[in-house]
């Protein structure tokens, strides 16, 4: 398989160990969250099984071509817009939740405006890069990123603060039956795979996918998720855990390095993971653009030889986030992000479907 396809799920994954997959998770600590993780690891790997052998069907074709030369355009086209909603609200609540992460721990007197204007303006230029230079891109981030992320999490497990006594309290809510809520949450991490829904194009050899590989994401998405959940509850206890906002930040702000540089983690811990998602998000809006300039193609829309519709369809990214950063708090992004992934299966169905309609139009 190739190792871009590990960069997508492996992204996706890291993001949100400090966004709002671990708030939703914690929330349902009491309603079931351990069994749902353990569902969303098997149910999520068996997925991106699905997804990579479909999309190898048709390999060297984005999913807008394929929808286009083999479905209907009343089919096509609804299709690609819902897809296109799904793609542009991930990157929007992971842009909205790291300007409130930034604001809170960096810089409370810089105006909310300003901040998410320094985020999208430098968004914005990522997002217009060709989609074999984000590959390339992915792959620095990852290497940069990912051995310092290690490392973070070796110090917060052999960190003597880390009660074990908390871990177990948890281990006792395990024989609830699974939150749906904390399922959604517990399955984004197995989206990234989904941007092949563009990248795909760029891959023209099949993906070999054996067991080894879907026991090299099963096995790191379970670390992951049991990381993400238990790692607060064993610094910070498990009654009080749902109220914090930010579990991961505030758990990271618990340690200290005595002989580093920087001696408070959190700085080193959010700078890294901003990273991360700065990627992440990238990869998120590409693809929403993609789609979108295969619904909308303003051909005539052309200055000195260039298209200027990817511009304009940027320049409403940047409006709806302004917009919306301003008008939304903590409390209804959290509600806005828990309605997004429980949607996730609807998601994963559409995306599916899709994918078999036209493995059987095409014949193949």
């Amino acid at each position: 398989m190739s190792r871009f396809l590990y960069y997508f799920i492996f992204l996706t994954m890291f993001s949100n160990i400090i966004a709002s997959v671990p708030k939703i998770l914690l929330f349902e600590s009491k309603k079931g969250a351990i069994p749902s993780m353990i569902a969303a690891v098997i149910i999520g790997t068996l997925l991106v099984y699905i997804i990579v052998k479909l999309f190898d069907a048709i390999p060297g074709k984005s999913l807008p071509e394929m929808l286009k030369i083999h479905t209907p355009k009343w089919f096509a086209y609804p299709v690609l817009f819902y897809l296109f909603l799904c793609w542009f609200t991930a990157g929007l609540i992971t842009l909205i939740t790291y300007v409130f992460l930034f604001i809170t721990f960096f810089s409370p007197e810089t105006s909310i405006v300003n901040t998410t204007f320094a985020f999208v303006l430098v968004i914005s230029f990522g997002v217009l890069m060709k989609s074999r230079s984000m590959l390339y891109m992915a792959e620095i981030v990852i290497v940069l990123f990912v051995p310092l992320i290690f490392f973070l999490l070796i110090k917060f497990f052999a960190n003597p603060k880390l009660d074990w006594d908390f871990i177990e309290i948890s281990m006792m809510h395990a024989n609830h039956l699974p939150s749906y809520s904390a399922f959604g949450a517990a399955l984004y991490i197995f989206v990234g795979i989904t941007n092949l829904v563009i990248f795909n194009k760029l891959f023209t050899k099949k993906h070999k996918m054996g067991w080894k590989q879907l026991l090299i994401i099963g096995f790191t998405g379970m670390v992951v998720l049991f990381t993400t959940y238990f790692v607060p509850i064993g610094y910070n206890g498990f009654e009080q855990i749902e109220d914090f906002t930010f579990p991961w930040v505030s758990t990271s702000d618990s340690i200290r390095m005595k002989y580093g540089l920087i001696e408070r983690v959190i700085f080193i811990f959010i700078l890294s993971f901003l990273g991360i998602a700065f990627v992440s998000l990238l990869l998120h809006w590409h693809v929403a653009l993609k789609i979108l300039e295969s619904i909308f193609e303003f051909k005539r829309l052309k200055w000195k030889g260039k298209m200027l519709a990817p511009y304009i369809f940027v320049i409403i990214f940047v409006v709806i986030s302004l917009v919306l950063t301003r008008k939304l708090t903590q409390y209804q992004l959290f509600v806005f992000s828990s309605y997004f992934y429980e949607s996730l299966p609807i998601f994963f169905t559409v995306l599916i479907i899709s994918l078999v309609i036209v493995k059987r139009r095409a014949k193949l």
